[in-house]
């Protein structure tokens, strides 16, 4: 048993705090409140909204499945912030005239415009977040989201 003196964490005990998904969970807490606070401060828009709206910036075009499998955002959620983004002007939805059941998803000017604009205040929070680790840590981090990622596809099914 491991035990971190700095803040009482018991690796493999079993209070809460000790468990990964417990810790990431409060961790994506406060940074999706963090994320959030900014983007309706500097731009007016929701952390969904920014998500798709960077997602589709970044790749100039892309379509739904794209964008669901990307983000991770549940699927009824992705339509209704799609939905608006269309109807606020930001997001052009156009079917595609090679599959009609695709609809292909850009951005209007005025989404490319908050875009580029929002783009650089959410990459100097990046930057804020990374510079308290080094880059071994960065890379540990990373390396461990990978592994964690995969892992998450257990259902409970062994022997």
């Amino acid at each position: 048993m491991i035990i971190n003196q700095e803040d009482g964490l018991v690796l493999g005990g079993t209070a809460p705090r000790n468990f990964v998904t417990y810790r990431l969970s409060r961790l994506q807490a406060k940074l999706n409140i963090q994320a959030s606070a900014l983007l309706e401060d500097y731009a007016g828009l929701t952390l969904s909204k920014w998500r798709i709206l960077a997602l589709v910036g970044v790749s100039g075009q892309t379509n739904l499945s794209i964008v669901s499998r990307e983000t991770g955002l549940d699927k009824g959620l992705l339509s209704r912030n799609l939905k608006a983004m269309v109807e606020e002007g930001l997001v052009i939805s156009e079917p595609d005239e090679s599959d009609h059941r695709v609809h292909l998803l850009s951005l209007t000017i005025a989404g490319q415009k908050i875009f580029e604009e929002t783009l650089p205040k959410m990459q100097l929070r990046q930057q804020r977040l990374e510079e308290n680790l080094t880059e071994q840590e960065l890379a540990t981090l990373f390396s461990a989201f990978e592994k964690l990622y995969d892992a998450a596809d257990w259902r409970g099914d062994d022997d």
